[in-house]
């Protein structure tokens, strides 16, 4: 009988995770999406421990490696407490291990967002409540606070990481609005996924308001339930990001061609966004001029 050779299939080497640092992403996650804000109390450990499932030991261990992170601080005493003292997340807090991702092969990242994003925004004009449309405008506002220090000067770090936050928890704001949670798990990993690009274009912009103003037009679009405005934004927005990695690549992104004549976001039939789905703007906490 002949011998089989050996297929020529190379299997990628697995990262082991362990419990407390699952439990460290969760509360994180909470963070980062701004469920959660800076100068809050969690609940006692029997509490938080309770609700995540997880031995007492375990959470103990989850917010050492939260207190290391900056992201936490523990006060002893009957008012002390765990107190979140930071929304920035460092990156290995940020969520579940993903393969390392060179910034050539983001591409992928930006070919999806493209694809993916404008039919999310659009599933969020259609189901978002007013609870979802105050987190976008909080999301902005906060945008607009990070961003007020740099129209005169080139932004510090510290600036860049504050509007990553902001755009992120717009970008999560979002996704959630869809009511559809695979939707919220795939925009996360996009979002981690978009991290590099992100900061380069930050660092690059001389008028660091332009990263705010594609928040506020989306937002605004997504608010008028418009289908041709909410695909605009929307790749407007993505658009900073696209020509970003193009000068940090010297490359070129492809663009996917038209399937369908006349559509701007894709071949598939987008949601109907019915008028009585239509809060009125003043409804969803939208500035009145």
């Amino acid at each position: 009988m002949a011998r089989i050779q050996s297929t020529r299939f190379v299997f990628q080497p697995v990262q082991l995770v362990r419990p407390a640092e699952i439990v460290a992403y969760r509360i994180s996650e909470a963070i980062r999406a701004g469920d959660v804000k800076v100068g809050e109390r969690l609940p006692s450990e029997q509490n938080l421990s309770t609700q995540l499932g997880v031995s007492r030991p375990t959470l103990r261990e989850a917010i050492k490696l939260l207190v290391q992170g900056g992201v936490l601080n523990v006060l002893p005493g009957s008012s002390g407490g765990i107190f979140v003292i930071s929304q920035s997340i460092p990156p290995e807090l940020a969520g579940l291990p993903l393969p390392e991702l060179p910034m050539e092969d983001i591409a992928g990242v930006l070919e999806a967002r493209r694809l993916i994003e404008p039919h999310v925004s659009r599933m969020a004009a259609a189901y978002g409540t007013p609870a979802d449309f105050q987190a976008m405008h909080e999301a902005v506002t906060l945008s607009e606070q990070a961003s007020a220090p740099y129209r005169r000067r080139r932004i510090t770090q510290e600036g860049m990481e504050l509007m990553t936050i902001a755009s992120t928890r717009f970008n999560i704001a979002v996704a959630r609005a869809t009511q559809n949670s695979v939707m919220v798990q795939m925009m996360e990993i996009l979002l981690r996924r978009m991290e590099p690009v992100r900061m380069h274009a930050l660092a690059e912009l001389e008028d660091i308001s332009v990263s705010t103003r594609t928040l506020v037009n989306s937002l605004e679009a997504i608010e008028s339930g418009d289908p041709d405005l909410i695909d605009k934004a929307t790749l407007d927005r993505i658009g900073l990001l696209e020509g970003a990695w193009e000068r940090a690549t010297g490359r070129r992104l492809r663009r996917r061609p038209r399937l369908v004549a006349g559509t701007a976001a894709g071949p598939w039939p987008a949601p109907e966004i019915a008028p009585a789905m239509r809060a009125p703007a003043a409804k969803r906490g939208k500035k009145q001029p």
